[in-house]
């Protein structure tokens, strides 16, 4: 074997250095191309969590406006059945007992409201 002088070795630490930077170079690179890759893809995905979050207080307030309108035409109800036996009262001034009921029923209504 020949003899490995001192400017041999380092050339060869030279080189060795040399191709850990290129190699961690190349790597770099890779690793921020594939970030590009997937950028659009993760702001999709933020774009579509936004959108599900609002999807969310929509239905919440849909469900609130629907009990809503519910108790108001619960309340429509009773006040028409009142208006409809003082009507059929105030004609003939008979059915008292539609009356009763009727005020029961819209007592019922309000008090449970």
């Amino acid at each position: 074997m020949d003899q490995i002088d001192t400017q041999t070795v380092w050339s060869v630490l030279f080189a060795i250095a040399a191709a850990i930077v290129l190699i961690a170079n190349a790597i770099e690179k890779i690793v921020k191309v594939a970030k590009a890759a997937r950028a659009p893809g993760d702001r999709q995905d933020e774009r579509i969590s936004a959108v599900e979050g609002r999807l969310d207080k929509v239905e919440r307030m849909l469900v609130n406006d629907d009990t809503r309108l519910r108790d108001i035409k619960k309340g429509d109800h009773a006040m028409q059945r009142a208006l409809l036996a003082l009507l059929a009262h105030g004609i003939d001034g008979n059915n008292i007992k539609q009356l009763q009921d009727a005020e029961l029923e819209l007592k019922n209504y309000l008090i449970e409201k």
